[in-house]
């Protein structure tokens, strides 16, 4: 998802991966790579069953996770990083369940010496992680996120995430309270925007490519965690067959939505 809301703004990206099958569910994922322009590494395999998870949400959105992911892991290790070398930025997702393979993507960016946003996805730091992520050379930007009704923790969540690897920024969101970013020097929050929900799925995602956005173009922290919040924001209230928006689209939402009175994160 982050990848193809950077490509809907014209930002080329390419995802390094493990493979899918040619069952049905590698046709729609292959179907949805080429709907959103999205350039990646993976590729179907015959008669491979493609990994899957399972989303139940209640009527209030509120979301449980049943992943099946049999060989993601392998695959993952296996994917050939060498693009990274060449990239003016990388992102690498550092959930739990993948770890080991996020590690090796860590090292691998830090090799090439390209600025660098982890997102922990509400994972905690690992003691792995952190060490790795220390002193990083170049620009390294950590996001992660806490509940809504754990908002009031966000501020010191990003305190203790700089603490531990000296991030140059670590940006923590919070729902409907906004988010947080944490340097050195500074303390910036933006609060949420209002709109109507229609679903949370891949939410973050959609922040993190608004994120990389302004990170890339060195914009300030402060127009780069708004347009983060737009993006993340558009995601919860389109379908989603809708396209993604551009970066008018985005600009457009921005000067005309209502911020939610609930104060921002941190």
């Amino acid at each position: 998802m982050a990848a193809a809301v950077l490509a809907a703004l014209e930002v080329p990206a390419l995802v390094l991966s493990n493979d899918f099958g040619d069952d049905p569910g590698g046709v729609q994922i292959q179907a949805w790579l080429e709907r959103h322009r999205v350039a990646s590494t993976a590729r179907p395999v015959p008669d491979q069953s493609t990994s899957h998870i399972v989303i139940v949400a209640d009527d209030d959105g509120t979301r449980t996770w049943f992943p099946y992911l049999p060989g993601v892991l392998d695959g993952l290790m296996a994917v050939d990083l060498t693009p990274l070398a060449s990239a003016s930025f990388a992102y690498v997702d550092c959930y739990q369940l993948i770890e080991p393979a996020s590690l090796r993507a860590i090292e691998a960016a830090r090799r090439a010496g390209v600025p660098l946003l982890l997102n922990l996805g509400g994972s905690s730091l690992s003691p792995e992680v952190a060490s790795a992520l220390r002193d990083w050379p170049e620009l390294l930007v950590i996001q992660t996120n806490v509940d809504d009704a754990a908002h009031g923790e966000a501020l010191a969540t990003a305190a203790s995430l700089r603490s531990q690897t000296r991030a140059s920024w670590v940006v923590v969101t919070a729902g409907a309270f906004g988010a947080v970013a944490l340097s050195d020097t500074s303390r910036v929050s933006v609060p949420a925007f209002e709109i109507v929900v229609r679903h949370t799925h891949c939410a973050g995602a959609a922040f993190s490519g608004g994120l990389l956005y302004g990170l890339r173009l060195g914009w300030p922290m402060g127009e780069t965690l708004e347009l983060a919040a737009a993006s993340g924001s558009l995601r919860c209230e389109r379908p989603h067959h809708e396209p993604l928006p551009d970066l008018d689209q985005l600009r457009a939402f921005i000067s005309s939505r209502a911020r939610l009175a609930a104060p921002a994160a941190g």
